[in-house]
């Protein structure tokens, strides 16, 4: 048994002083993440998880597309889905982990549910409260069956639109790796993919409340407003912003205004299913500000990047894309 795993074992199964948390805090979410990451696979395959009807589905289309064979019937074990797990599993443990050990948050026993999408889904999903979310592709949610006490947590990796069912004595908070999102009878979207370069929190309707996770920063947005928190910089923005944009996930069209190649590369990744290849360093941190519609095929949106950015030359070979 690993000392990593011991470390992390431990704050699983003890309840532990705030300097003890503090401390825990920066060495798990600092230095090196492969042996954490082992670790935390390990510990999730002893949790009492459950996957959802959508989340079968799902694991079997991703399935298929790393070549494993079909099997007649699913099951959630990660020691049968290493090589899925590792990458869309372990951001979204890490989330829930590191709010229910590190944040001082304790509460008693419950059955957890988990909802993954795969890439080119989107999935609705009603929760135990009637709250309603509908998920991006490439999106892991970790739901209770039953909100159970005064606070409904709940935690997102990816992007997600929520309607949430109002209920004043029982505060609805979204958690991601990098802020904590709370709404009392809200519309409103998050995005939190593991490999984006930010976590944005925007507002559709009603209040929110928005908390960075590495700092005391606090925001109360009003409809047409978000926060957009900087993974690289550790800086976060507060601002107006256009919903039909942000929302244009759910029509199934990518909108971006003037981000890199990097963003709208793992964009195309979770519509299309396939994976791309940057062969060019200097095409990387390209600014862009383009639209696709829904019904648009990859070799369409290709092309149109061919035509907007000098030099940019690209190769479709089934589910690959190479770009030099």
């Amino acid at each position: 048994m690993s000392k990593v795993y011991q470390i992390i074992e431990s704050f699983f199964k003890k309840d532990h002083p705030e300097e003890i948390r503090k401390g825990f805090t920066h060495w798990f979410f600092s230095s090196s993440r492969k042996e954490k990451d082992e670790a935390l696979f390990r510990i999730w395959e002893e949790l009492e998880i459950h996957s959802d009807a959508s989340t079968e589905s799902s694991f079997k289309h991703v399935e298929r597309r790393l070549g494993f064979p079909v099997r007649k019937r699913l099951s959630f074990s990660l020691q049968k889905w290493g090589q899925i797990a590792a990458v869309l599993l372990i951001p979204l443990l890490s989330v829930w982990f590191s709010w229910k050990y590190v944040q001082n948050y304790t509460q008693e026993e419950i059955e957890w549910v988990e909802c993954f999408v795969a890439a080119g889904e989107i999935r609705s999903v009603v929760l135990p409260d009637k709250s309603e979310v509908l998920l991006n592709s490439g999106s892991s949610l970790l739901y209770p069956a039953e909100f159970k006490g005064k606070i409904r947590n709940i935690y997102l990796s990816g992007e997600a639109k929520f309607s949430v069912f109002s209920d004043k004595k029982k505060p609805f908070i979204v958690k991601t790796h990098d802020m904590a999102v709370e709404a009392l009878g809200t519309v409103f979207n998050v995005s939190s993919y593991p490999e984006a370069e930010t976590t944005v929190a925007s507002l559709v309707e009603g209040k929110l409340k928005v908390d960075i996770n590495s700092s005391q920063e606090s925001y109360i947005l009003n409809p047409e407003e978000q926060v957009i928190y900087d993974r690289e910089t550790g800086k976060s923005e507060h601002k107006h912003t256009r919903l039909d944009y942000v929302l244009a996930w759910e029509k199934g069209q990518m909108v971006f205004q003037s981000v890199s190649l990097y963003t709208v590369i793992n964009e195309i990744e979770r519509k299309y299913g396939v994976t791309v290849y940057l062969n060019s360093k200097g095409l990387k941190d390209e600014r862009l500000t383009v639209k696709f519609l829904h019904d648009e095929t990859l070799e369409e949106v290709f092309y149109t990047l061919q035509q907007i950015i000098a030099g940019f030359r690209y190769k479709i070979d089934g589910d690959k894309v190479y770009i030099y």
